[in-house]
């Protein structure tokens, strides 16, 4: 009995050993530029952050969008552990705690300035730029209502109406004013917004544009809308 114990035992660990850990990369990018984002919150962004093998590795990267694409990046990083008997769980359950911690301090802390302008795509193909360099899973959580004002605006006339009527000249003009990797195989990117009646329209072409671009890449794009009920003390 006591042997039949000590094989078992070994086989357990002989598995362990075998596990090839990973990393997860979740890149946080948030448009506060007509408002406070209230969907941005750490319960929806930790969400989508999986549990996996403890000795998995963790990669955050939040960014804001605004006027300008050099905004500030904050990074949040959790190297791939050990495994087998050289592993430490409750260690490795500590680290990835103090990791989101800290991830939630900066995102409750960080004054949301607004701006004159908004650089959303071109902080999406930053980052999608990034995550197909890297293997694992790969995510891009965008808090958007996609209203671009920069080197292409929703604001202008002339710009909105190539958007409803021509949506195949916007793809162009996106796709000929950055440099986005052809292939983002295996990244996802989550759209979270719920437009109103009256931005409805725009919001779904421009969906389209991104939808567009993005997929024929490789890369799968979800459309996430919140609804949200408050019931007052």
């Amino acid at each position: 009995m006591k042997k039949l114990a000590i094989i078992s035992l070994l086989i357990l660990l002989a598995r362990c050993e075998g596990y090839i850990p990973s990393t997860q990369a979740l890149s946080v990018i948030i448009d506060a530029t007509d408002g406070e984002n209230r969907d941005a919150r750490f319960k929806h962004i930790s969400s989508h952050l999986y549990k996996g093998h403890s000795s998995d590795g963790i990669s955050i990267s939040l960014r804001y969008v605004s006027e300008t694409r050099y905004a500030p990046s904050y990074e949040f990083e959790l190297p791939i552990g050990d495994v087998g008997l050289l592993s430490n769980e409750d260690a490795r359950r500590r680290k990835r705690r103090m990791l989101l911690s800290q991830f939630k301090d900066t995102l409750e802390n960080t004054k949301r300035g607004l701006s004159s302008q908004s650089e959303i795509f071109r902080l999406v193909v930053d980052e999608a730029n990034k995550l197909s360099k890297i293997s694992g899973r790969r995510s891009i959580l965008l808090f958007s209502d996609l209203k671009e004002h920069s080197f292409f605006s929703v604001y202008k006339r002339e710009d909105l109406q190539k958007l409803l009527t021509s949506p195949e000249l916007v793809v162009q003009e996106f796709t000929d004013e950055v440099s986005l990797n052809e292939n983002l195989s295996g990244i996802a990117i989550y759209i979270v917004h719920t437009p109103s009646l009256e931005d409805d329209k725009v919001f779904t072409a421009m969906i389209g544009v991104y939808r567009t671009i993005l997929e024929s890449r490789g890369a799968t794009l979800v459309t996430t809308r919140t609804k949200r009920v408050q019931i007052k003390p």
